[in-house]
């Protein structure tokens, strides 16, 4: 479970199903773009989640903007009104997560960066604060791609039951801002892969082969 290179722009084309057959003919996560979500950030966490949960993960079809989802008091974006529609939707996966561009809040919070249903489907990651520092200003091109693979395999592992964890190196850490997420590796610590290697064999989950 290592990441990839940050500036992979490619993920692999189902990597090993030609050579093993008793691999399900889709994903066992599905990642879609709400609204405008650019190619490059959507093909790195693609890569990013198939390599360091070993799963293999399929881009499913664009979508617009989740206008359904929008406050006019927060002039936000209400996650968990997204997460109930994704995990309403009838793909196979069984799990989906979203990349959206705009700000997502949930009402005990003033933003989140993402959310998830723990132990459920759906999972959905802002990229909308990703680019910017909390100083101020915008962070380069390769921050704000770690930024948004971080959030997404933090969000992706939520929906396999892994709580916040309390341990330094570790990707399960809470994070409250930008910089917390610049401090996070791209990895679990050992108590919470062998609590994601018990979900998968719980939910009966098929690994990509060695």
């Amino acid at each position: 479970m290592s990441p990839v290179n940050i500036r992979a722009q490619t993920p692999k084309e189902n990597p090993g199903r030609n050579n093993y057959t008793s691999l399900p003919k889709h994903g066992v996560v599905g990642v879609l773009r709400l609204g405008a979500v650019g190619e490059a950030v959507l093909n790195i966490v693609v890569a990013n989640l198939q390599e360091i949960l070993n799963l293999p993960v399929d881009i499913l079809p664009a979508r617009q903007t989740p206008e359904f989802a929008y406050s006019d008091n927060r002039k936000q974006y209400h996650a968990a009104l997204i997460l109930k529609k994704l995990a309403e939707s009838q793909r196979p996966h069984p799990r989906i997560l979203a990349l959206v561009s705009v700000d997502l809040f949930i009402p005990v919070l003033t933003h989140v960066f993402g959310e998830a249903q723990i132990g459920g489907r759906a999972a959905v990651v802002s990229l909308h604060r990703l680019r910017q520092k909390e100083e101020g200003g915008g962070v380069s091109l390769d921050r704000f791609y770690q930024r948004a693979a971080k959030v997404a395999l933090h969000e992706v592992a939520h929906t396999f039951d892994l709580v916040h964890c309390k341990q330094p190196e570790c990707i399960m850490r809470l994070s409250s801002g930008p910089n917390d997420l610049d401090e996070l590796p791209l990895f679990f610590c050992e108590y919470c892969e062998a609590f994601l290697e018990e979900a998968y064999r719980r939910y009966e989950i098929q690994r990509l082969p060695e």
